[in-house]
């Protein structure tokens, strides 16, 4: 995103209107959504791996079911794609804005683009949908994990019966290791895991260097109408200034020249 000639623009804009906090906070925003990118991007390739193990697979009732999983957090991890697409592209329209509207309405301009971004509210959705999908992402992996402890328990007991039958000794049904299916499903699961969680944690640092930007841009806002303010008085304190002067002035002295009717008589 920095090296769109707008977004360069707008921050060079911000540093020579002494915005230099809301310009750095706005890189450190842009740096966190390009690592989200290739974050989002790592995560689909290890969706795809599931996809790749299981097409391969023999048909089963669990395989069916592992494939129900990656479909629905493949169709999140694209949701939060969008939104993160979203902001980009608001980002992008208030740099737009600003850089448009500056010649007219100066810092005015560049203190709205800021505010309009909404860039808190925006992130902590996104915090809020990328906790949901590790929450989703970790019940998956207990699932495939006790799905193939099951399988394999099942298998043991079989054996088993057959020990019983041609008289060897039993061995304990423990459910074992996971087999070469489960852990070829479950490695791309698991570093899925840990890539939203990095990304989760990212994002909640995000939020809170964003809180800044927001409260410069109002503190700026604020500042900017109370100069405005003091340079021009409201209607009525003008007219309580020109009652004050009238009232502070002497009266005038009566005109000798010209007496009263009832003096003349």
């Amino acid at each position: 995103m920095q090296s769109n000639e707008t977004i360069q623009q707008f921050m060079k804009l911000l540093e020579e209107n002494n915005r230099q906090g809301q310009a750095q906070d706005l890189s450190l925003l842009m740096f966190y959504m390009d690592g989200m990118t290739r974050q989002f991007e790592a995560v689909s390739q290890e969706l795809q791996e599931v996809r790749q193990q299981l097409a391969q697979a023999q048909e089963s009732p669990a395989k069916k079911a592992i494939g129900r999983m990656v479909e629905a957090l493949g169709h999140k991890v694209e949701k939060v794609r969008e939104a993160l697409d979203d902001l980009r592209e608001r980002i992008t329209d208030c740099a737009k804005n600003a850089v448009e509207n500056f010649k007219e309405a100066g810092v005015t301009a560049l203190d709205k683009a800021v505010s309009a971004i909404g860039v808190k509210n925006v992130l902590e959705s996104l915090q809020e949908k990328i906790s949901g999908m590790i929450a989703d992402t970790k019940q998956n992996i207990e699932k495939v994990e006790s799905i193939g402890h099951e399988l394999r328990s099942v298998g043991g007991h079989l054996k088993n019966a057959g020990r019983t039958l041609t008289g060897k000794e039993t061995q304990t049904v423990d459910g074992g290791q996971e087999g070469r299916f489960q852990s070829v499903v479950l490695a791309p699961m698991r570093t899925t895991q840990k890539l939203l969680s990095g990304m989760n944690n990212a994002t909640l640092a995000a939020i809170g260097g964003m809180e800044s930007l927001e409260l410069s841009a109002e503190a700026a806002r604020e500042a900017r109408a109370e100069r405005q303010a003091e340079k021009k008085p409201s209607i009525r304190q003008a007219l309580a200034e020109k009652r004050a002067e009238a009232a502070a002035q002497p009266a005038p002295a009566p005109d000798k020249e010209h007496k009263a009717p009832e003096a003349a008589l």
